[in-house]
């Protein structure tokens, strides 16, 4: 029954920046976009608007450990994989995926560069 215990801690998959928000709204049951607007909603209205807001999610983000239960969802990375870097190969290389067009005379020819 002690496995089943909850631990308050940094969301690997609802998440935006660093997973603070969504990691109290799964300790809690609470909708975590509900918990982001109240969130903002607050750090604008006490003053220096926001700044104090940002200062307290870094302090959390810093001392809230990252759960180590589950495997990462998708992250910022991902968004903007297709525009460099390539995808690992598993032996430490990395393909591009990108394909060199060649126009002839003939015609158009589509040459991968791994060669397939």
């Amino acid at each position: 029954m002690a496995g089943n215990k909850k631990r308050l801690v940094r969301s690997r998959t609802n998440r935006l920046i660093g997973g603070v928000l969504g990691g109290i709204a799964e300790y809690f049951d609470w909708n975590a976009n509900l918990l982001r607007l109240i969130y903002v909603i607050i750090s604008l209205a006490i003053p220096f608007h926001g700044v104090l807001g940002l200062l307290i999610y870094v302090v959390l983000m810093t001392f809230i450990p990252l759960d180590d239960s589950r495997p990462a969802g998708p992250n910022f990375r991902d968004l903007f994989g297709q525009f460099g870097g390539g995808r690992p190969n598993g032996d430490g290389t990395a393909t591009s995926g990108r394909k060199d067009i060649h126009a002839t005379e003939q015609g158009v020819h589509e040459h991968s560069k791994d060669g397939e």
